[in-house]
């Protein structure tokens, strides 16, 4: 730590209270070897008086600021004003000391102020962790401007709205603008498609005790959850046309009113939404409010389909076979060049997502360890002739969803996996062929 003020006899009683509790302290009695100091030692917290010759509190926390925007200093003064408390605090001091004060304040001031550090710390570090797990494989053109994208977004807290069909990869890049942003709070991701329409206000909102009958305790919406960080609605096609205002009204406002209360709550939360349809036609045929269209397309992204981005396919299944291996502690399996030259001619309609289902189905099942064309002719046939194509195109989904329901024993997150499709693609085909139950 670096204590600076020209008050010797206060300095001097700081530096002895500090070291007391551990630290090491530095000690500069006028701002000039403060600044000697910061410069050549590794300072932690910076501790300084306002009012002194040469140089003030505020011009020294402008130079530590410059040097090391992470830099902590708290800031002392015996003649305060409001003006000169706000100016601190925007400058960047983390905290502020009238004098005289008790030596255990300035301790307590002084534990919080590293707490945050740490806190700050722990957090780069956690989101440091998780982007090295978020991958956006690919080297395609399209791939190249989605990542030119995410680097430019991360930094704004403007509303994204990304377009594209199941199984591209739509909630990977709204995981990556906000791991690569600024923004403490958590990354929320709401399936919009996959909760009841009498449900969605009460998890979006939450609600008080006794809002209703069996609500028993308080609980905290998706909203909340999301403060100061992200909230991810996929599928936002989906959302209930009538509670549709609602939800314009908190994005626009940064609050909401949970069920049964009359208070509204604040918040401070991005929005990043998904959908697979086109909103235009959705908002042209009445299904969705063209407010909240507008409000949701500030800053539009379309993640094209796997097959016209071919050129990604061999890296991405290389990727998946180093990933899949690792996770299901299999010996990795190698795909012949003639076995990736045919993947790469599937067209893939669910992207991505049953590309990675495909091989994990080979690298689970398959016993050879070298995956020939012929192999994957096998496994790619097997998985299109499952089901006799007979009968209308809805009746055979429905036998579809209705074997892979079988065959996963009711799980509806299994039977998805079996299929190829998302969970909440399944969710919301259930729902249309009336299978809910």
């Amino acid at each position: 730590m670096l204590i600076i003020d020209d008050e010797k006899h206060l300095a001097d009683v700081l530096r002895i209270a500090l070291e007391e509790e551990g630290y090491r302290v530095f000690l500069a009695y006028d701002p000039e070897t403060g600044i000697r100091i910061f410069e050549e030692e590794r300072i932690d917290l910076v501790i300084s008086d306002i009012r002194m010759e040469n140089l003030s509190g505020l011009d020294l926390l402008k130079k530590f600021r410059a040097k090391d925007p992470d830099a902590l200093i708290i800031l002392m003064t015996a003649y305060s004003s409001i003006e000169s408390v706000i100016e601190a605090l925007r400058g960047g001091a983390v905290d502020y000391l009238m004098k005289p004060f008790e030596i255990d304040e300035l301790l307590f001031r002084v534990k919080n102020a590293l707490n945050k550090k740490h806190l700050t710390k722990q957090v780069y570090t956690l989101r440091e962790e998780k982007l090295g797990e978020l991958n956006l494989i690919g080297k395609s053109e399209a791939i190249a401007k989605i990542k030119e994208f995410i680097d430019k977004v991360s930094q704004v807290n403007t509303t994204v709205l990304i377009y594209g069909e199941s199984g591209t990869g739509k909630e990977l890049v709204a995981q990556l603008i906000h791991y690569k942003s600024n923004r403490p709070g958590k990354f929320v991701p709401v399936n919009c498609a996959a909760i009841p329409d009498n449900l969605i206000e009460s998890e979006l909102f939450g609600y008080k005790k006794g809002a209703f009958t069996g609500a028993s305790s308080d609980k905290i919406g998706y909203f909340k959850l999301a403060d100061s960080g992200t909230l991810f609605l996929d599928e936002i096609s989906e959302f209930p046309l009538h509670l549709q205002p609602k939800l314009l009204r908190a994005i626009q406002n940064q609050e909401f009113l949970p069920l049964g209360s009359t208070k509204p709550e604040k918040v401070d939360v991005r929005i990043i939404s998904a959908t697979n349809k086109n909103l235009e036609e959705e908002v042209k045929a009445g299904k969705f409010r063209e407010d909240l269209f507008y409000r949701l397309n500030v800053v539009p992204i379309e993640i094209p389909p796997l097959r016209k981005r071919r050129e990604d396919i061999p890296l991405l299944i290389e990727f998946f076979i180093k990933k899949l291996s690792k996770r299901l502690k299999i010996k990795e399996k190698t795909f012949t060049k003639e076995a990736v030259d045919l993947m790469t001619s599937f067209d893939w309609p669910g992207n991505v997502r049953e590309l990675e289902n495909f091989i994990e189905r080979i690298c689970v099942l398959e016993k050879v360890n070298i995956i020939d064309e012929d192999v994957v002719k096998r496994y790619y046939m097997k998985e299109k002739n499952s089901a006799p194509i007979t009968g209308s195109l809805k009746k055979i989904e429905n036998e579809a969803i209705k074997e892979a329901l079988k065959q996963a024993g009711g799980n509806k997150i299994v039977a998805a996996r079996i299929l190829g499709i998302h969970p909440s693609t399944l969710y919301r085909k259930l729902k249309k062929l009336n299978l809910d139950s």
